[in-house]
């Protein structure tokens, strides 16, 4: 049994490159301004110190055995022609969101052994290259979407091929690659060149504005172009981090500087007073694997994971709110403890088919929360997502009601299933610091 220490300090990979830090359209996914273009509580609210992971098989045995059924999924997506892996299963486009967790898997996939240094090196080259040559939306920054068998740039959702100069960029998607990109060149700097290379590409004097991020895309109607500040609160935190540890720190993005207090099921949370928020699992749980939980993230990060331990013990419902692909229309859900004046709303984005909005369990929210603040709930909630394992990797999750497998093998899962995996076997050091794996 592993010892779990949270990190509640900037890693110093991080604090050096910003000194200040430690004091899908995915606009419409991850919350933004963009315009529009036409019965019991929790026990307690104290703070989870760490402690003994919990569990009938050892943490180590229970995360490898995940992480190899996640790396299948990455191994057979895996396009050798330009590195990049399939959004989901069969689909041959990744958005730049996509295409940082595709690096990120390969990069913890090899740590863990599971990808032999050759191939590894083969592959990461590969990928890097791409994203050295491919298009730019407007010389500005990278596409929101790519052809992954080609590398060149794709449409949007159902018309990726309607266009061979791009529609836009989100700010958000480029802060994760951008983090990906920084914790492979701190932990390998043998592709350190080749990172930097790429992220002088952008053009962050149009991304970071005001201390916020900036979101740029043509209106889908109009076809004029359009910017905009992009990100609430949990995933502007996150994405902000990219950026900073390449130098461009947003600084009001970074800080929460834009919420107002609210209680959930009797525990004290944050909303963010521009609306348009989705207080969900997924940044948290990627801030705290990749870069480790500044003091005032991980006071939020915590409570965020106890109201959804105090939903379970008001409904018996185990509950992993996040993100996640859907097997039929819409294809896709938010789930959020608070969206935009909702408790524990479940939504599709906008402009999606319409279809039913059932509640799910997350896969990727289960093992990360598993990862970082391990407990009786958390290993629970692993218990619960078993079934969304196949063949072919992770699915999505599982449906609260029936149990069943809610959405396919994606990248996304895949990849937070595999980072979890490395954070437990590093004892508990997030992925921008190096540090050896334990045996």
């Amino acid at each position: 049994m592993m010892a779990n220490r949270i990190v509640t300090v900037c890693s110093a990979a991080l604090f050096a490159a910003v000194p200040a830090l430690c004091q899908r359209d995915s606009a419409a996914v991850r919350g933004s301004g963009s315009p529009s273009d036409a019965q019991q509580g929790p026990s307690s609210t104290a703070a989870p110190q760490g402690g003994a992971r919990l569990g009938r098989m050892n943490d180590r045995d229970v995360f490898m055995d995940a992480a190899r059924t996640a790396w299948t999924y990455i191994d057979h997506e895996y396009n050798a022609q330009t590195g990049l892996v399939n959004s989901v299963a069969g689909y041959k486009y990744a958005t730049v969101w996509d295409i940082g967790s595709g690096l990120l898997a390969l990069f913890s996939a090899n740590q863990l052994g599971l990808l032999p240094d050759a191939d590894y090196d083969q592959r990461m080259r590969r990928a890097l290259q791409t994203l050295t040559e491919t298009r730019l939306f407007d010389n500005g920054a990278f596409n929101k979407n790519y052809h992954t068998e080609t590398g060149r740039i794709a449409g949007r959702n159902g018309q990726e091929e309607a266009t061979r100069d791009g529609y836009g960029w989100s700010a958000l998607d480029l802060g994760r690659l951008l983090l990906a990109l920084k914790i492979i060149a701190a932990n390998q700097p043998q592709y350190a060149e080749q990172a930097q290379a790429i992220v002088a590409r952008v053009d962050f004097s149009r991304l970071v504005a005001g201390g916020y991020l900036r979101g740029e895309d043509l209106g889908p109607q109009s076809r004029r172009a359009r910017a905009y500040q992009e990100g609430r609160l949990g995933y502007e935190q996150y994405s902000a981090l990219g950026y900073a540890a390449w130098g461009h720190p947003p600084e009001r993005a970074l800080r929460i500087s834009d919420a107002r207090p609210i209680t959930i099921l009797g525990v004290p949370l944050l909303a963010d007073t521009r609306g348009g928020d989705l207080l969900t699992s997924e940044p948290f749980v990627m801030y705290g694997l990749e870069a480790g939980w500044t003091p005032e993230i991980r006071d939020l990060a915590w409570r965020v994971l106890a109201a959804q331990e105090a939903r379970w013990r008001q409904t018996g419902s185990v509950t992993v709110v996040n993100e996640d692909a859907l097997n039929g229309p819409p294809y896709f859900l938010y789930y959020s403890v608070y969206a935009d004046g909702k408790e524990f709303p479940v939504a599709p984005p906008e402009g999606a088919a319409p279809g039913p909005t059932p509640r799910t369990v997350s896969t990727k929210g289960a093992f990360g929360w598993h990862a970082l603040l391990p407990s009786a709930y958390t290993w629970l909630a692993v218990q619960k997502v078993a079934a969304a394992r196949t063949s072919r990797g992770w699915g999505a999750g599982v449906f609260e009601e029936s149990g069943r497998i809610s959405g396919g093998e994606n990248v996304n899962t895949a990849a937070v299933i595999l980072e979890a995996t490395l954070f437990t076997r590093r004892g508990s050091r997030p992925l921008i610091e190096p540090a050896k794996v334990l045996p």
